[in-house]
């Protein structure tokens, strides 16, 4: 499992992420905002590292923030566009800028990118250990279904569950019976694409 952390590289100028799109997890930042200090946010499919970045920067009380991505080549069955493949050269040129990304954030210093699928990843953490949960690593309903199942244990009692691509069928549909199979009462709420509840209990 390999894991990138940043302190000893050299920080770049700081750029604001999303700077032009003040909607983008703002439903996210404001539940984080809301948990106060010392947070521990994970999120799974970094690729350019946009999202993780633009949380980080609007999250002050955030005490370290984990970005998952096996950085291989893929195919997004949830886009309807024919370019859903992305290549070896597409992915390793993504996760160059993810670096350059994080250098150039300003908190350089309390992020990591662990670099392995999430199957493997979730392994590095212990059950009732996250504070902040972002899942956006699935590409076919099958991942989402696998993903809710192996990490919805890792988020803290109280802490947040949560994802992207809610308007993919694939998504809502798979999430809609995950609750159901757990009896899960905890209100689902959604924002645009991101979807979140609080977590009340284990499964």
């Amino acid at each position: 499992m390999k894991i990138h952390t940043f302190n000893k590289l050299a920080e770049k100028k700081t750029y604001p992420f999303y700077k032009n799109i003040k909607s983008a997890n703002f439903g996210l930042v404001h539940l984080i905002n809301l948990m106060g200090p010392d947070v521990t946010y994970v999120e799974t499919g970094v690729f350019k590292g946009d999202s993780l970045c633009h949380i980080v920067q609007r999250c002050k009380g955030i005490k370290m923030a984990i970005g998952i991505d096996q950085y291989k080549a893929y195919t997004d069955d949830f886009e309807s566009r024919k370019d859903a493949t992305y290549d070896q050269i597409s992915v390793d040129r993504a996760k160059w800028v993810c670096i350059n990304n994080i250098l150039a954030s300003g908190s350089k210093d309390k992020m990591q990118i662990i670099e392995e699928h999430t199957s493997v990843a979730v392994d590095n953490f212990e059950d009732n250990s996250i504070d902040f949960l972002f899942l956006d690593s699935y590409c076919s309903a099958k991942d989402v279904e696998e993903e809710l199942e192996r990490w919805y244990n890792k988020v803290k009692i109280n802490g947040y569950f949560a994802g992207h691509d809610w308007p993919y069928e694939g998504v809502h549909r798979s999430v809609t019976e995950f609750r159901l199979k757990y009896d899960i009462q905890s209100p689902l709420s959604v924002m645009g694409a991101e979807w979140v509840w609080l977590k009340e209990q284990n499964i």
